[in-house]
């Protein structure tokens, strides 16, 4: 690719000390799902010493996994107005308290929004419902047949996605793989990335540069001149079955490699911050238990966590 893609720096995987005791941490594992490895593929975009604006849901995960693993140093910002936050898991709310766990600074939404416009913070991480070529991103409607205001699909709304996409030193979008998805035309733009051909975001005054890597299920985009690229698949993952999922006509790189497996440590984090399969796996483990088993289970995975040697 003509332009240098910037590629954070982590803790080279020999210098991970893993919080959860496992066989071989250092070795690839051999039982993970494509959704663990986005996670893990996320969290390596953030770099150690950066400060990462996050959401809840997978980019939790993933920031929450960056802090145990390959980036110690990274600070964790959530929209509730938590600074260096290290949550112990995978919460329901953007104002649970949890994410508070061994905060720095505990503030409030104008502060963090603010401290994001004036361009503090080094990468964001955000989702979305449907993403166009240029990495402008909808997470408010799918029109479908109907109107704005009497959609197909509402989704849940913008949230932080805007601020982060305008304002943040760059931003990473996690999303799954789907045809419906990566479309040639958004029903709505919620967050712009890139915009189009004609319109840059310096014209526009974003602060941040917008959207650097787009990481799914299935491979991993980068941008060149503004426009979405295919740069990794995942193992098992063809570029012809990663085409089949998007509907304009995709750029590939000339040298599109495979992405690197997670390994038997990192897949132990994960599910260590997500025990219950809440957001990870989704299986029904959740429904299907009583709720002493299931505070037993949360309660042993966050102290291995956090250090207590009692876990």
């Amino acid at each position: 690719m003509s332009e240098e893609l910037h590629r954070p720096e982590t803790l080279a995987e020999r210098a991970v000390d893993y919080p959860i005791d496992v066989d071989d941490p250092h070795a690839t594992a051999e039982d993970y799902s494509l959704t663990e490895l986005l996670a893990v593929t996320a969290a390596h975009e953030i770099g150690d010493g950066e400060t990462a604006f996050i959401g809840v849901g997978m980019s939790l995960i993933s920031g929450v996994l960056a802090k145990h693993t390959r980036a110690p140093e990274a600070q964790i910002v959530t929209e509730s107005g938590y600074v260096g936050s290290c949550p112990p898991g995978v919460v329901q709310s953007i104002s649970d308290s949890i994410l508070g766990v061994d905060a720095l600074v505990a503030t409030d939404q104008l502060e963090i929004f603010t401290d994001n416009q004036r361009g503090l913070f080094d990468v964001g991480i955000i989702g979305a419902g449907q993403i166009d070529r240029h990495g402008n991103t909808n997470s408010t409607a799918v029109v479908g047949d109907g109107s704005y205001d009497r959609p197909k699909v509402r989704l849940p709304g913008s949230g932080g996605s805007n601020d982060i996409m305008t304002s943040c030193g760059r931003t990473v979008v996690m999303m799954r793989q789907q045809r419906r998805a990566f479309v040639e035309e958004l029903d709505y733009v919620t967050a712009p990335g890139h915009v189009d051909d004609e319109t840059s975001r310096e014209a526009l005054g974003f602060r941040g540069d917008g959207p650097a890597a787009v990481i799914t299920d299935m491979a991993v985009f980068r941008f060149e001149d503004g426009e979405m690229v295919l740069t990794e698949t995942h193992p098992g993952v063809s570029v012809d079955d990663v085409r089949d999922e998007v509907q304009w006509d995709l750029r590939v790189d000339d040298e599109v490699t495979t992405t690197p497996e997670p390994t038997r440590g990192e897949v132990a984090v994960l599910r260590a911050i997500d025990p219950a399969d809440v957001v990870l796996r989704g299986s029904d483990y959740v429904y299907e238990v009583g709720f002493e088993e299931w505070a037993d289970r949360v309660t042993a995975n966050w102290r291995a966590l956090m250090g207590d040697d009692d876990a």
